[in-house]
């Protein structure tokens, strides 16, 4: 009987708990809006002016500032000398966890400052640069009702190539503040219901019956008349697909090209641009790069691995019955020579051998710190964790935050990426890129969502997440609705951002961890030194000069990916003569460049020098990634 009670509560807890639980989600209770953001970042900078500097380093479409903080201690070198870490967040507009932890690291930092020996000892050797949003006009919508889950910035952009912008978006039919999906009986779908949890939706088997079929849509209504629903809502680029390495975007339409926003040319030139003034690149002295974002090579599978991204497309009805009909002979036109003359993609693409044990080092420590031992991540495409270390040459890592936490023998692999999949000869194939977006709003991965069976297995996880550790919230059950275009569907699905964000409680412990990760990082950077320089008196005018080297840091000065990325300065040794009529270099050179110095290594150089006694010599180790300048004078005697 007790058991039959239990069942009976469990069902009413499950049909009564989302009517008035969607009322009550606020996902976005406790996090920062834009002006929150704003307005905390100028108090910080303000009341500790003598470490910080808060700059903008670009204004959105919508006149939003993207916000960058330096943070660097009054002691040792200047900011710009001092090795620098770079930490970004929400890249993604509905990542907005990410800029929650680098605004508390920020925080941490300066708050510690002073107070904390550890903080107080490496924010005297080093820089940290934190941009805590690069995409604030995104992350807004988390703010605003209805809810609806979005990666990209807010430019229009005709996402069906159909010469019409922001058309097609969302609607909330059902008016719970949430836009979900709606699911509808379709013999030609490519959904069934699962027979043991009907909130769940499988792919189709070959031998799933037609009439057990379903199709899958984005709540709303088709507002163009094309046959397809929300398929161009607001906005807009995920900037965490727009940087130029593995673009993420199909080349086609108006303005698709890597690097067209302008958050991401905001990141880019911040990182490389050339100051006149100051006759140098200021934020060159970044040596490694913290994301926060959807991707993870922390806690899944180190290193980087670029994915593939998928271009569906979009045609109406009346082009796909033209290529059908009108065929030629230029289908066969030198069709096998075409192939064979392909040029190959130049992009590496994966993690060069020589850095493997870099990234594996640095994500044992960072599982170690954070006690985050396994994610969920899909393969980056066209991201700022590619670019990073493949164009700007440095190690560069990025942590989910919020992602499932299982074990490994619950099932899926570490990282897996989306295989394309072909529709189906007989559908029409304008309404392909509907179905990969359903495929990836059911997962909850976004684009480059995991295969069809490691998604199913998330959701499924999910599911077993919201039931067991958050009161039974966090689905709504499928409901009827009567639709204007389609008839009869059902409408209900994850909550929006419930899979991207962990409620505000939960962050105070990832800033913890995280502050402690950055700085471990920021600890690890190439040292380099010199010791006393060492003069021998070879005869009345000839003297030999001997200067050793060290990298007493935990890294190499360059990565393996950085020397060929061409992108980091060399260490350069220069010697001055006090005056070069009378000095004379007999052996040597006075300049010279090292690229490679791995950490714990040594080298020692050595000139000779005719001159006449008690003159002197000034030597110059710069070290861009390792420390800055050092100087020093020798006298030859």
């Amino acid at each position: 009987m007790r058991n039959s009670k239990n069942l009976i509560t469990k069902f009413l807890l499950l049909l009564f708990l989302p009517c008035w639980a969607t009322e009550n989600y606020q996902p976005a209770k406790g996090y920062h809006d834009y002006d929150a953001l704003s307005k905390s970042l100028k108090m910080l900078a303000k009341k500790n002016s003598s470490i910080t500097r808060l700059i903008s380093i670009g204004k959105t479409l919508q006149k939003r500032d993207i916000w960058a903080m330096q943070i660097s201690g009054t002691e040792g070198k200047a900011a710009g000398e001092k090795q620098a870490l770079l930490i970004c967040g929400n890249l993604e507009g509905d990542h907005v966890v990410g800029s929650e932890v680098a605004l508390g690291i920020i925080e941490q930092l300066i708050t510690g400052y002073g107070e904390d020996a550890e903080i107080t000892r490496i924010l005297n050797k080093r820089t940290f640069y934190i941009i805590p949003r690069l995409n604030p006009d995104g992350a807004e919508l988390f703010f605003k009702k209805p809810l609806h889950e979005y990666s990209g910035n807010l430019r229009p952009r005709d996402d069906d190539y159909d010469w019409e912008i922001d058309e097609d978006g969302p609607e909330d039919l059902n008016s719970d503040g949430l836009i979900t999906l709606m699911r509808v009986k379709d013999k030609a779908g490519d959904w069934y219901i699962d027979s043991k949890n009907p909130r769940l939706m499988r792919k189709k088997e070959k031998n799933t019956p037609l009439d057990s079929l379903y199709q899958l849509y984005p709540e709303g209504i088709d507002n163009d008349g094309d046959g397809l629903y929300n398929e161009d809502g607001v906005g807009g680029f995920n900037i965490n697909r727009n940087f130029p390495h593995n673009f993420g975007y199909q080349i086609k339409g108006y303005q698709v090209y890597p690097a067209s926003e302008i958050e991401t040319r905001a990141v880019i030139d911040f990182m490389n641009r050339y100051d006149p003034a100051e006759e140098t690149a200021p934020h060159k002295n970044i040596c490694a790069v913290l994301i926060f974002s959807k991707y993870d090579n922390l806690a899944v599978s180190p290193g980087i691995e670029c994915g593939e991204a998928t271009f569906p497309e979009f045609k109406s009805k009346e082009i796909v019955s033209s290529a059908t009909s009108f065929r030629f002979d230029r289908r066969r036109m030198g069709a096998e020579q075409q192939q064979a003359g392909r040029a190959k993609d130049p992009q590496p693409r994966k993690t060069d051998d020589d850095d493997m044990f870099l990234f594996q080092t640095v994500s044992d420590q960072y599982k170690k710190i954070t006690g985050i031992v396994h994610a969920v991540s899909e393969k980056p495409v066209g991201s700022m964790l590619e670019w990073g270390y493949f164009q700007y040459g440095v190690p560069s890592f990025s942590a989910n935050l919020w992602s499932l936490r299982k074990e490994k023998e619950d099932g899926a692999a570490d990282t897996v990426s989306k295989k394309p999949e072909s529709p189906e000869e007989n559908l029409p194939q304008r309404r392909s890129i509907q179905r990969e977006n359903m495929s990836r709003r059911f997962s909850g991965m976004g684009a480059g969502a995991p295969a069809k069976a490691e998604a199913e297995n998330t959701d499924q996880q999910w599911l077993r997440w919201i039931d067991e550790h958050n009161a039974g919230v966090g689905f709504v059950n499928w409901q009827s609705y009567q639709h204007k275009q389609l008839g009869e569907v059902e409408i209900g699905g994850f909550y929006p951002y419930l899979r991207v964000n962990p409620s505000i409680e939960l962050v105070d412990s990832l800033v913890r961890s995280h502050t402690k990760f950055a700085l471990y990082l920021a600890s690890q950077f190439a040292e380099i030194s010199m010791d006393k320089p060492v003069v021998e008196k070879m005869s009345s005018n000839l003297y030999r000069l001997k200067i050793k080297i060290h990298n007493s840091g935990i890294l190499p000065y360059a990565s393996a990916m950085g020397i060929k990325s061409r992108n980091i300065s060399p260490i350069v040794m220069q010697i001055k003569f006090e005056n070069d009529e009378e000095m004379k270099l007999f052996g040597g050179n006075k300049r010279i460049d090292i690229m490679k110095f791995d950490a714990g290594a040594e080298r020692e150089f050595e000139w000779i020098i005719i001159s006449p006694p008690n003159r002197t010599v000034d030597v110059r180790l710069w070290a861009r990634n390792g420390g800055g300048t050092t100087t020093k004078k020798v006298a030859l005697k």
